[in-house]
């Protein structure tokens, strides 16, 4: 078993085709109840195309469920009732989706990324069954379901394939980022001077969108999180991001969080190769970024919970 794919022990000792059938049901049921929030989460947030790629991956749960309800009933199996072996599924599962869901930075790809470390991770699962499974058609079985996962996650790897193609393409169309790595001080506060800008840049077109739509809590955060920045600001050298066409406050709100994350995200990687004062310094940068990303991501999810107004 890939004992690296899954964090804990299972601490399954007895496997019976009960039990099997069960954790294979709770599987594929509870990657059909994930998909379909985060599918909700992300039509709410504005995120069309990250929407359409969980609902992708709900059918094809859909279709994963009820072959595992045909496979149960040819071997005179009952499917339990949804639930009940839940706690039998590793907790990495859901925890994987729990990290990124709030994410602004979730695109299809990485979606569809996690989905494979999953499909593996159920892998894994399914090896250890195997080898605790003291009878031999139960062992057999569990087997079975694991040569299943790995063609599940060849179709989800497929799909991520894709979805990088579709990203990168429209990359290209985006302005190069600069990617020479910071070795110094000087260079992460020149770092630090553009990415602010950016930010402030981006941050008072969406405080006035909120504004216009009438959410003037949100576009007064945005407006005092401006007097914070991790670094002064340099000059605006490029055209700000586009301000999404929408009076939904949580499309705006999400796209505020956007650059910060993106910014987060280059200060760790500043510090996963620094030492000394210049990861001192990456660390306060990021500290001050991840307390901005922390107010708005807490007026998104309350935003997220009032009912949307039609106009």
């Amino acid at each position: 078993m890939r004992a690296s794919l899954l964090m804990r022990d299972p601490e399954i000792q007895s496997v019976s085709m009960a039990l099997l059938v069960g954790i294979a049901n709770a599987i594929e049921r509870e990657s059909m109840k994930r998909y379909a929030a985060l599918a909700d989460t992300m039509e709410r947030r504005g995120d069309a195309a990250t929407a359409a790629a969980f609902r992708v991956m709900l059918e094809e749960e859909r279709r994963h469920a009820d072959e595992v309800a045909r496979w149960a009933a040819g071997l005179g199996e009952a499917v339990a009732e949804p639930g009940r072996f839940d706690w039998q599924l590793p907790a990495e599962l859901s925890d994987s989706w729990d990290e990124i869901s709030g994410s602004a930075l979730l695109t299809p790809y990485r979606a569809f990324a996690i989905a494979v470390d999953n499909e593996k991770r159920a892998f894994a699962l399914y090896s250890y069954l195997a080898a605790r499974a003291t009878d031999s058609r139960v062992r057999a079985q569990a087997e079975r379901l694991g040569i299943e996962e790995l063609g599940h996650a060849a179709v989800m790897r497929r799909w991520r394939r894709e979805a990088w193609h579709r990203e990168r393409r429209a990359a290209r169309e985006e302005p190069l980022s600069e990617a020479a790595p910071i070795t110094s001080a000087e260079a992460l506060n020149a770092l630090l001077a553009r990415r602010e800008a950016a930010i402030a840049q981006a941050h008072r077109a969406l405080a006035a969108r909120l504004r216009q739509a009438g959410d003037g809590e949100s576009a007064r955060l945005l407006e005092a999180l401006l007097e914070t920045p991790s670094h002064p600001a340099a000059s605006a050298a490029r055209p700000p991001a586009p301000v999404p066409d929408t009076d939904d406050p949580v499309p705006l709100l999400v796209a505020a969080q956007r650059p910060l994350e993106a910014l987060s995200e280059e200060l760790e990687a500043v510090m996963g190769a620094a030492t000394g004062t210049l990861f001192e310094q990456a660390e306060a940068a990021l500290v001050s970024v991840v307390t901005r990303l922390a107010r708005i991501a807490l007026r998104t999810a309350s935003a997220m919970q009032a009912p949307t107004q039609t106009q």
